[in-house]
C-alpha cells in the first residue's frame, strides 16, 4: 500500500490468478512511476493469470499517467521470457469523467478498451 500522504493509493488483492491493481488519486508525472512498480513487481508474480488496473478512483490522469498506461499494457505480454503472456485489463466506469475524457481524447479505446467494472474485465481474461 502506498504512503497516505501521497497523491496517489495503490493497493493489490488476488481474485483466481490474477491480481487487481486498484488506483486512487493522482495518476500524472509524479505518480506513474510507482504505479509502473506496484504493475512490474505484479508481473514477477509465479503463474500470474493476469492483471486488473482499476481506475475507478482516480481523480486525475495526466499525460504521463496515460503513457504509462498504454506501455504496461502493450509490453506485458512480453515481460516474462519464457512464460505464459501476461493479459492486462484496465477499469472505469463511464462516469468517471476525469479517465474518460483523456482516454477519448487520446484515442486509447482502439488499443486498449477500458471495462466499466472489475467483474467484466476478470471475465475478459484468457482463461
Amino acid at each position: 500500500m502506498s504512503d497516505p500522504d501521497s497523491l496517489m493509493m495503490i493497493s493489490t488483492a488476488t481474485v483466481g490468478s490474477a491480481v487487481v491493481v486498484t488506483v486512487a488519486g493522482e495518476l500524472d508525472l509524479h505518480t506513474a512511476r510507482e504505479l509502473m512498480t506496484s504493475v512490474d513487481d505484479t508481473f514477477a508474480l509465479p503463474d500470474l493469470g493476469g492483471v486488473v488496473i482499476d481506475l475507478t478512483g482516480v481523480s486525475f490522469l495526466g499525460s504521463s499517467g496515460l503513457g504509462t498506461l498504454a506501455e504496461l499494457a502493450t509490453r506485458a505480454p512480453a515481460c516474462r521470457p519464457g512464460a505464459a503472456p501476461v493479459a492486462v485489463r484496465l477499469v472505469s466506469p463511464p462516469e468517471n469523467l476525469a479517465v474518460i475524457r483523456p482516454w477519448e481524447t487520446m484515442n486509447l479505446q482502439q488499443i486498449l478498451p477500458l471495462y466499466p467494472d472489475v467483474t467484466a474485465a476478470l471475465a475478459d481474461l484468457p482463461r
